[in-house]
């Protein structure tokens, strides 16, 4: 016979009067028993028999990307990497308004280490800034120079809390690159194919707007700022 289920609502709710049963709450779920001499409540992770199993899931029904955008996105990335040897970030931003997405290049300050003049990225970091009514931020994408395209550790605790689609473009002196895609919705990631978020991609673009490389600053560490670190 299956164990009953309860969902508490109310604190003063009064107890099932059931020999065993399972209650759901805010803290998580409980097995409950009323024993002849005892009444106990205790945490379990054991699944439920009674539920029906489930799994993480989600449907895309993002609007594509035009091509263009990424490949624009794209040029600026290599942009930076030409310049700085570094890391950079673009917002994707809806538009409720006008029912389309807007690129936005936040300021932005990017870590890289450089050691026998050879530079290596190490992060990027910016502020979401505040958006005008209408707006919506649902997205990120972020380069990793030359390096593959992969979601780093850095990458998933940074956007553990942030929902939306996040991606990495990688390989940046290839044409073309490698691209990464993941949705992260309640600190639960979901890997995605690129054409689910992105129509396509020819080619990069070269006519990079001047007003979004203004936006990167670079902080150059040596390896002998690294040992510094290391010994404090």
């Amino acid at each position: 016979m299956p164990i009953p289920v309860y969902l508490k609502t109310a604190d003063d709710m009064p107890r099932p009067a059931d020999p065993e049963f399972y209650l759901l709450t805010r803290d998580g779920a409980f097995l409950c028993r009323n024993h002849p001499f005892f009444a106990s409540d205790v945490p379990t992770r054991r699944p439920i028999r009674v539920l029906a199993s489930h799994k993480p899931q989600v449907l895309v029904s993002y609007p594509m990307v035009e091509a263009a955008m990424l490949e624009t996105i794209v040029g600026f990335f290599s942009r930076v990497y030409q310049l700085h040897g570094s890391e950079a970030v673009v917002l994707l931003i809806w538009d409720l308004n006008e029912q389309r997405y807007q690129l936005l290049v936040p300021e932005q300050e990017a870590t890289v280490w450089q050691s026998s003049g050879k530079r290596s990225p190490q992060d990027v970091a910016y502020r979401v800034p505040v958006l005008p009514p209408g707006q919506l931020l649902v997205g990120d994408i972020h380069s990793h120079g030359n390096m593959p395209a992969f979601t780093s550790m850095t990458d998933a605790r940074d956007e553990r809390h942030r929902d939306g689609v996040h991606g990495v473009v990688g390989k940046i002196e290839s044409e073309p690159p490698e691209f990464h895609v993941e949705l992260a919705i309640d600190g639960e990631r979901f890997s995605l194919k690129t054409e689910q978020i992105f129509e396509g991609y020819q080619a990069r673009r070269s006519d990079v707007p001047e007003a979004w490389l203004a936006q990167v600053k670079v902080r150059v560490l040596s390896w002998r700022d690294w040992y510094s670190d290391r010994r404090r």
